[in-house]
């Protein structure tokens, strides 16, 4: 008689999928980011979050001129700002579907002392973007493409949107492993807080390695591609541009 194997792997990956369907079921609910918009600016209010904000510009040149950056999932505006203190030409559309994120955007943008022009809060799906064609310099996501169940169609109207020559850049959950000793060296509960968070969210919906976030943005159409690990692992960003 043949000897039975029972393949254990298939039997652990079945609750495993399970809640992964539940999670991402759950988080696609625009509600939990309306109702969380005060914990995510006090988690993404730290120094550190916001340095990493800031070097989504880095793919960007230093311009003298005003030049328009879409911020996609822009949540309360946090990445938006630390970007505009590091190039005070820069003008951003703060792009989001949670209409109370986009409301502490605005509290925010005031309390900074922005004006309207500087960053507007626009809400709307980023599946379909309400900009002409070719009509902003750059588009930027922070934790945004791991969350979309379509991420290519988003990463499809961020380069009809960008001009010709104009960036992309995003900041997303890594594949890879991480360095749990940094994060709990840093002084700052709001950051230990989100990236733990940031590591449970990305096993429910997905993670970038090097290779797979430079594909994704080449395929897209962009080259130049470039890849960074940072935030001790946690997190890697993809730039590119458009020809």
């Amino acid at each position: 008689m043949a000897d039975f194997v029972l393949d254990i792997s298939s039997v652990e990956a079945v609750p495993a999928r399970w809640l992964r369907r539940i999670g991402r079921q759950l988080l696609h609910n625009t509600l939990i980011f309306d109702f969380g918009a005060w914990g995510y600016a006090w988690m993404t209010g730290n120094p550190i979050w916001q340095a990493n904000s800031a070097h989504l510009l880095d793919a960007m040149p230093a311009r003298p001129d005003p030049f328009w950056v879409l911020d996609l999932g822009a949540g309360p505006g946090n990445s938006a700002l630390a970007m505009g203190e590091k190039q005070p030409t820069a003008r951003f559309i703060a792009f989001d579907l949670a209409q109370q994120m986009l409301a502490l955007a605005a509290q925010q943008r005031m309390a900074a002392g922005w004006s309207v022009q500087r960053l507007a809060p626009v809400r709307g799906d980023a599946f379909y973007l309400p900009l002409a064609d070719s009509s902003v310099d750059m588009v930027t996501g922070h934790s945004f493409l791991y969350l979309l169940p379509d991420y290519r169609a988003v990463l499809a109207e961020a380069y009809r949107v960008l001009r010709p020559g104009g960036y992309v850049a995003f900041l997303e959950p890594h594949a890879g492993l991480v360095d749990w000793s940094w994060l709990l060296k840093q002084p700052w509960a709001g950051l230990q807080i989100s990236l733990s968070l940031w590591r449970i969210y990305s096993w429910l919906h997905r993670r970038f390695s090097a290779e797979r976030l430079q594909t994704v943005l080449t395929e897209a159409g962009f080259h130049t591609v470039r890849t960074e690990v940072t935030l001790g692992g946690f997190g890697i960003f993809g730039r590119g541009q458009k020809s």
